[in-house]
């Protein structure tokens, strides 16, 4: 009994470090690891390697090693090698879209040349390249709930990232202009009310009044912006 148990024993400290080892090494954990780092030539060596023999990963994993990789290239200048990483990739998921709030503009330019190459190649089968384009990107629903919320947030799940960070600042400029509108609306019509010298109370209703009428153009400004933006997502293709 006491030889099972040593034994028992022995193999549990042999294959614990293995098993952490595996973890260490596992190739994928290394390859999102530099590429946070920026190490991009690591990332290419070990995706490309790891690529050479497929027949241990998942589909999913494949994916991933492909998608880090282009994106490596992409930042080494390699465009070339990056819209073929990208096209291996719609071959398995034609439907893919980058999300362009985490992907640099420059990736997504060249993967959306990977995808016209990649449904010009295909469509020759009868495809429609438009449709299977624009199948992958988040609906109008998604994008309308959002912008509702904040104005270009939808613009940019929609793919349409510059006019998204402009709605985003503009919102940010309009709803500060009409917080201070309102601030000095309600400052002035206090210090109004709080007047009793006549002269003193007709230049105060004057200042009262000029707050009052920039408060009203700054809320009607912030209501045609906010209706701009949803608009705007509704007639988007």
């Amino acid at each position: 009994m006491m030889n099972k148990n040593i034994i028992y024993i022995g193999a549990v400290f042999i294959l614990l470090p293995l098993a952490a080892k595996g973890q260490r090494d596992n190739p994928m954990n290394a390859v999102i690891k530099s590429y946070e780092q920026g190490y991009f030539q690591e990332v290419i060596a070990i995706a490309e390697k790891s690529l050479e023999d497929t027949a241990g990963f998942a589909q999913e994993e494949i994916i991933y090693f492909r998608t880090y990789l282009a994106f490596s290239l992409v930042a080494m200048g390699q465009e070339g090698g990056a819209i073929e990483r990208f096209r291996q990739i719609l071959t398995v998921k034609p439907k893919l879209e980058l999300n362009p709030e985490f992907v640099s503009p420059k990736i997504i330019e060249v993967f959306k040349k990977a995808q016209a190459e990649f449904f010009r190649a295909t469509s020759n089968g009868g495809q429609r390249p438009n449709l299977l384009f624009e199948k992958g990107r988040p609906g109008k629903f998604q994008g309308l709930w959002r912008s509702s919320l904040w104005p270009g947030w939808g613009q940019s799940l929609r793919g349409d990232a510059r006019k998204g960070k402009i709605l985003k600042w503009g919102a940010a400029g309009v709803a500060a202009g009409t917080g201070l509108a309102a601030l000095g609306s309600y400052v002035s019509h206090q210090r109004y009310l709080d007047a009793t010298d006549p002269g003193d109370i007709e230049a105060k209703y004057k200042t009262y009044n000029s707050w009052y009428k920039t408060r009203n153009f700054t809320v009607n400004l912030a209501v045609s912006f906010w209706a701009y933006n949803l608009v705007d997502i509704i007639i988007s293709k």
